[in-house]
């Protein structure tokens, strides 16, 4: 097995720090020549040695010491996983008309994912809130009038922000349940070597998602009219020749967010038809958005009459942040999000939030640490006390698929 080789960057550190040689070997407690040697490979420094050298620099160890390929740039496919296209940017000229500024080169952050053998990128841009908490495994330059998102489907070269090793231990998670962003930062702090990487996407997208190859597993909360089953008529669906595994992650309640008081008295779906109620809708595809027009229907009332159906948050935080801000008075969201934001809810749906698995990836270590938490009783205690989680059946299998 070949081994890989290690970039020396202490001379390139030491001349951008515009440390003299001489300096440096006697802040590392070396002498010039050790430090020579040391910069031109001929000579490995020991613990303590490099320790001092990345303290007078000011860097880490890693920054002057790393393996090749661990820094060498990798291609990857971009997820199709729903983006919003950001190409030029707004300002005003003198006089206050907008005109529009090409964007020129951009730099993207990305999460990165080995799935099925292919490297997966997924733009971490800020079309959604939680992408700002994620640490990005890579770094995106795209050229001039174009975006990340716009590039989607096509080869892309990633510059890596962690080590290799550390990329081909990822799990992509995809879908809009909050859950996964707990059971992200829950895993994380358990085994911070493997990464389970939340990415929000509606129900339908995410599924649409894990169908194409671009994540290692998605969350999903459809109710299937005809069957009143949730989720596996759409799973049996998208994926007819593979076999795959349903697992629960909690019931939750679905409904509507309100201001604290709920000052304009919304009781039902009928009152978002009042003119003066300002509601958000959430993206097609999405659960809360097949319950609206599910409801609506029922009543007979068209979306027309919603002041704000196309109005769209990307996910039920974004929602209940949203009537928070004041900007509108309901929107449709699970139970949890409303008590982040100190809201308060108007009920109208259980529904049930499952978890999509490959049952090839069953064996997966990785795969199964996910369904351990789920099954675990520290973690189920912890997602019901975010409010309207029923996790009494967390982590149980709801249907084993088999290919047709």
């Amino acid at each position: 097995m070949p081994v890989a080789k290690t970039v020396n960057a202490i001379k390139r550190m030491r001349h951008e720090r515009g440390v003299p040689q001489g300096e440096l070997a006697s802040l590392a407690g070396i002498s010039r020549q050790a430090l020579s040697d040391i910069e031109a490979g001929h000579s490995c420094p020991s613990t303590a040695v490099a320790l001092r050298l990345s303290k007078s620099l000011h860097c880490s160890v890693e920054d002057l010491f790393h393996l090749a390929e661990d820094r060498e740039a990798l291609f990857a496919t971009w997820s199709r996983r729903p983006q919003r296209p950001v190409e030029t940017r707004r300002t005003r000229d003198p006089i206050g008309a907008r005109r529009q500024i090409p964007a020129g080169e951009r730099t993207s952050r990305v999460a990165v994912g080995l799935v099925a053998g292919r490297w997966i990128a997924h733009s971490l841009a800020a079309e959604h809130p939680a992408s700002t908490c994620i640490a990005a495994d890579g770094l995106v330059r795209t050229g001039k009038g174009t975006s990340a998102a716009s590039e989607h489907g096509s080869a892309v070269r990633v510059i890596p922000l962690r080590d290799r090793g550390a990329l081909h231990e990822n799990i992509l998670a995809v879908g809009c349940d909050p859950a996964l962003g707990l059971l992200s930062a829950w895993l994380g702090e358990r085994h911070p070597k493997s990464r389970v990487v939340w990415l929000h996407a509606p129900s339908m997208a995410a599924l649409e998602t894990l169908a194409e190859g671009g994540a290692h597993v998605a969350g999903t909360h459809l109710l299937d009219e005809p069957s009143r089953i949730f989720n596996v008529p759409y799973v049996r669906s998208l994926f007819p020749r593979r076999s795959m595994l349903v697992i629960n992650i909690a019931r939750w309640e679905e409904g509507m967010v309100v201001p604290p008081g709920n000052p304009l008295r919304i009781r039902t779906v009928a009152d978002l038809a009042r003119p003066k109620v300002r509601f958000i809708n959430r993206e097609a595809g999405s659960g809360a958005r097949k319950l609206l027009d599910r409801l609506l229907t029922q009543k007979r009332i068209p979306p027309t009459q919603v002041n704000g159906y196309e109005r769209i948050a990307p996910g039920h935080l974004a929602v209940a942040q949203a009537v928070s801000m004041g900007l509108v008075d309901v929107g449709i969201a699970n139970r949890s999000s409303s008590v982040a934001h100190g809201l308060d809810f108007v009920p109208l749906a259980e529904e049930r939030s499952d978890l999509v698995v490959p049952q090839e990836l069953c064996a997966d270590f990785r795969v199964a640490r996910i369904t351990d938490a789920l099954e675990s009783r520290a973690f189920r205690r912890e997602l019901a006390s975010l409010g309207g989680y029923q996790v009494s059946e967390s982590g149980h299998l709801v249907e084993e698929l088999k290919a047709q």
